[in-house]
């Protein structure tokens, strides 16, 4: 009766034994896969460098280009509405 008992615990002992390894094996696979999975997030997580963008100085707006159209547009009566204009749009873009 002993002998059976030890047996049957020495074949549960390797059971268990078998068993855990093989989960053991599973768990470190797919850690393996979540370190090469967080590793293309993170790659793929970094800024790229946006693209450079030339244009040329002629096509830059200067003031002198607004000349004719500010002395078209603005008068000695109708300064101080366009200044004010001119004050709540620069407030809105803060």
């Amino acid at each position: 009766m002993k002998n059976s008992r030890l047996s049957v615990l020495a074949v549960c002992l390797l059971v268990s034994t078998l068993l855990g390894c093989r989960l053991l094996k599973k768990k470190k696979a797919q850690e393996i896969e979540g370190v090469g999975s967080a590793a293309a997030v993170t790659a793929s997580a970094e800024p790229e460098e946006p693209p450079e963008i030339r244009v040329a100085d002629e096509k830059i707006p200067t003031p002198e280009d607004f000349e004719d159209e500010a002395f078209d547009k603005v008068t000695d009566k109708t300064y101080k509405p366009e200044l004010d204009t001119l004050k709540k749009e620069l407030e809105a873009a803060k």
